[in-house]
């Protein structure tokens, strides 16, 4: 998957219709599946805010242990995916 330049990234995060087709996809509710099952709403806001200010650590082990879980690594990539498509 290509990384997404800045503004791409902004361009495609403002982009409203596409956001809610998107978090209202099966992938996407499998993804939320996969993210309660490991850690908490507190947990996962606090990996976001740390993210944020630039710790990405907590971050990466969690894209690590959704890319190990049987099918993750595809439907992150499907979701991937799914973003570079308007």
């Amino acid at each position: 998957m290509k990384p997404m330049n800045q503004s791409k990234l902004q361009q495609t995060l403002g982009d409203k219709k596409l956001i809610e087709r998107l978090s209202s996809s099966p992938d996407a509710q499998a993804l939320v599946n996969l993210l309660s099952k490991g850690q908490d709403q507190a947990s996962l806001q606090k990996i976001a805010e740390n993210a944020a200010k630039g710790d990405t650590s907590q971050l990466k082990q969690l894209i690590q242990s959704i890319t190990a879980a049987p099918g993750g690594a595809e439907l992150l990539q499907r979701l991937g995916n799914s973003f570079g498509k308007k």
